[in-house]
């Protein structure tokens, strides 16, 4: 690509917005290399990876691995002789390395990140080195010096020579204690010289010290001198010291020489990573920017396109409320080869003209963009720009010469190829007149071919050559009378008007210099320029119309989906609870019968032979019946009926029927008399034939059997018919109770026997509680006189 476009459509500011999203100097530079391809293999070589990444963090929340690494390729030319020696620092920066490699090849292997096959990929031929990294470690501090424990030699001679100085230093310190030498010593504390211990002796001391003189004070009053009493311990130290030395350059060589055979690894290790700390920074800077990777196809298609720099500018202004990019459409109708954007000298025209470069370059180098999905990109032999002041004083060029010095240039490299050109303020600089007529002339040229031109320009000429030729258009971008502010929408198939005397009164030009420019002007070109606005100002009404239809229309579909959501839910609520309801009347009837079918039972146990038993037994059978005939009643009364209820003749297997107290379908299963089975989404009911009527909605036909029925589960093996509760506490007896019932039942048994025993009385009026209202009950009772072994210690439990 040509670099003066590059530089001017700020490409390299674009690179540099993502390097700062990167973790490393090595990912910095990687992106640095990035520039556009003109080959959409190259371009896409690293898409599955970008959308990995992209996809990553947006499904799985994870965070990208940590890629903080030091570049180490002084490290490798150093370790790369044989019996060379990296130097603890070296080789502890090489451990932290291969440490990042580790953590991200246990981050590849994390259960949310193996859908992500690009990205695995990518990293496969990651090498942790472990048997390295860990022997560096165990030998290397963190701040690169040797530890004591990196061989069992170097721990022994640490230790004897710590021992040993501390001889020294108690010896020294001895010294100063004895009288004999009160006037020999300058000061009493001990130092080193030379890798020696000495002590500060008076070069004046009556009483002068025998030992070695390692040094003298600036002064010259002061001697360090080593004394003879310690002059072994020195020279064993130095000899333990020098060993010490010796044996951490064999363990520095050794550890070289491991990295050295893991060189090759290493660095592809680096290149990876380094790949992979650009390719996080991409995807982090697209996701700020709210950016999708680039579709290719035939023509340039543009949808909520957005300059990225500029909305990284706004982003860092911040501001209440920010400010924020105006999103651009574009897309030229068939045919169309070039197109001149017109409009007001306040801004616009060049943002659409960066806008599109950058946002070109940025999908030939195969980043994300910040587009909307739609948008589409072709693949451009050459993006080439001519934009801003270009005046150079040092090459004696006015800005008219320069302009037209770059674009014979722009000329020579379009004549091949399929080409983007972008022109600003094409024609100016020079007279109108002629200005205008070379500005035809270049666009002429520019048409012939594959080239896709767009340029900004104030002339009329050019305005009027483009609305002459069909394979040219015109483009305006919006202004705002009322503000004097452009709107940055780009409006394509119509020219701009200047605005220009519009914008000086609105700036505060004196009135009579207005006036007098009026007249200045020919009448055609304030018929032309007065059409214009007219026109923008009926087309920007047109437009604002448009998208509040398209909101209010958006807003109607939202509220009509919300009610026909509401409207759903409350269906299926009334239909649940009409359900629930009919299944509770049931119970309550069934549990009615059931109550007073025990208190009968009772009666009959406590008055068994007598005429009041006989007496109290029809009562209770009347009363009984009485209830369910209320129930029954009310029932009725309140269940909705059908308008046209079906005949018993016209109820067969099988037909679908609508159930107007459930407010469902259902379908026959078994006719009865004027008793019908119906099933109901797998639930059977039991009602009248008077209940039912034609399905709805067209469904009257024969139904398959419903998928889904509800099955009484059978238990295999045997099954216990008796339980011992003695013993428990109530909450846990009952728990085993509820278990051992539904099992029971489940297993067909006819009865079972509870076990509970006398005691107190209080598990077994608990279980005779519980056992009550089971519907899975019949009747119980206690076994006693002699009918049961169990004699009262045992309730009998009967199913139906």
């Amino acid at each position: 690509m040509n670099e003066h476009s590059l530089e001017i459509l700020e490409y390299p500011a674009l690179i540099e917005s993502i390097c700062e999203y990167a973790q490393s100097a090595l990912g910095i530079a990687q992106l640095r290399k990035l520039r556009p391809e003109r080959e959409l293999t190259r371009i896409r070589k690293k898409r599955g990876l970008y959308a990995d990444l992209l996809a990553l963090h947006t499904s799985t929340a994870l965070d990208y691995p940590q890629l903080q690494m030091e570049d180490l390729g002084e490290y490798f030319r150093r370790a790369a002789p044989e019996d060379s020696s990296l130097d603890g620092v070296a080789l502890r920066s090489i451990g932290q390395f291969l440490e990042t490699v580790r953590q991200v090849v246990l981050f590849l292997h994390h259960d949310r990140v193996q859908p992500f096959a690009e990205l695995r990929e990518f990293c496969r031929n990651l090498s942790p080195c472990e048997g390295l990294c860990s022997s560096i470690f165990r030998c290397i501090d963190r701040d690169g010096s040797v530890l004591d424990n990196a061989t069992e030699t170097l721990g022994n001679l640490r230790r004897h020579a710590s021992a040993t100085e501390h001889r020294i230093q108690r010896d020294l310190e001895n010294l100063f204690k004895e009288t004999n030498w009160a006037d020999t010593f300058q000061e009493h504390f001990v130092t080193q010289r030379n890798g020696r211990y000495v002590v500060p002796v008076r070069k004046d001391a009556r009483t002068p010290l025998t030992g070695v003189v390692h040094d003298l004070s600036n002064s010259g009053q002061t001697l360090f001198v080593e004394p003879g009493e310690t002059l072994g311990l020195g020279n064993d130290l130095a000899r333990t010291r020098v060993e010490e030395r010796e044996e951490i350059r064999r363990i520095l060589l050794k550890l070289t020489s491991q990295v050295r055979e893991h060189l090759e690894e290493i660095r592809i290790d680096q290149r990876i990573l380094a790949e992979l700390d650009a390719a996080c920074a991409i995807a982090r800077w697209a996701q700020d920017n709210d950016c999708e990777l680039p579709v290719f196809g035939g023509e340039l298609r543009l949808q909520k396109a957005r300059h990225p720099l500029l909305q990284i500018q706004f982003r860092k202004e911040g501001g209440i409320p920010p400010r924020k990019v105006v999103p651009m459409d574009f897309q030229l109708p068939a045919g169309v080869k070039t197109l001149a954007v017109t409009g007001s000298n306040t801004g616009g025209k060049t943002v659409i003209l960066k806008t599109l470069g950058l946002l070109c370059l940025a999908a030939q180098t195969g980043l994300p963009v910040p587009v909307a999905q739609g948008s589409s990109f072709p693949v451009f032999d050459q993006i080439l720009a001519d934009i801003g002041d270009e005046q150079s004083i040092a090459t004696n060029l006015s800005t008219f010469s320069s302009h037209i010095a770059h674009i014979g240039e722009i000329l020579k490299l379009s004549r091949r190829g399929r080409n983007l050109v972008l022109l600003d303020e094409l024609g100016s600089g020079t007279d109108p007149v002629e200005g205008g007529a070379l500005a035809c002339a270049i666009l002429s040229a520019l048409t012939v071919g594959s080239t896709l031109t767009v340029v900004t320009t104030h002339l009329s000429m050019v305005k009027n050559y483009v609305h002459s030729r069909e394979d040219m258009l015109n483009g305006a971008v919006r202004f705002d009378e009322q503000s004097l502010q452009p709107e940055y929408l780009l409006e394509i198939g119509r020219p701009g008007a200047s605005h220009a005397l519009q914008i000086a009164r609105g700036l505060g030009l004196p009135k009579e210099i207005l006036t007098q420019a009026e007249r200045l002007l020919s009448p055609n070109e304030l018929r032309l320029e007065e059409m214009l606005q007219h026109l923008e100002k009926d087309q920007r009404t047109a437009a604002r119309s448009a998208e509040n239809s398209a909101r209010l229309e958006k807003e109607w579909t939202k509220k009509t989906e919300a009610l026909q959501a509401e409207l759903t839910q409350l269906r299926k609520e009334r239909k649940q609870l009409l359900l629930e309801a009919h299944q509770q009347a049931e119970a309550l009837v069934a549990n009615t019968r059931r109550e007073m079918e025990k208190l009968v039972r009772q009666i009959r146990e406590k008055g068994k032979g007598s005429a009041l038993d006989s007496e109290e037994v029809s009562r209770l059978h009347r009363e009984l019946e009485e209830r369910e005939r209320r129930l029954q009643e009310g029932a009725r009364m309140r269940a909705p009926t059908p308008e046209k209820p079906l005949k018993v003749n016209e109820l067969v297997p099988k037909r679908r029927v609508w159930i107007e107290k459930l407010h469902a379908h259902g379908v026959v299963e078994n006719v009865d008399g004027k008793q019908v089975t119906v099933n109901v989404d797998g639930i059977s009911f039991t009602m009248s034939t008077t209940e039912l009527q034609g399905a709805q909605d067209g469904h009257d036909q024969e139904t398959a059997e419903p998928k889904i029925q509800f099955v009484r589960p059978k238990l295999e093996g045997r099954t216990p018919s008796e339980l011992n509760l003695i013993g428990q506490r109530v909450e846990d007896a009952l728990e085993e109770l509820a278990a051992f019932i539904d099992r029971s039942s489940r297993a067909g048994l006819p009865e079972v026997r509870i076990v509970h025993g006398f005691g107190t009385g209080r598990l077994r009026t608990a279980i005779q509680q519980w056992l009550a209202r089971c519907p899975l009950v019949m009747s119980f009772h206690i076994g006693r006189d002699g009918k049961d072994p169990g004699n009262g210690g045992c309730t009998i439990v009967k199913f139906e």
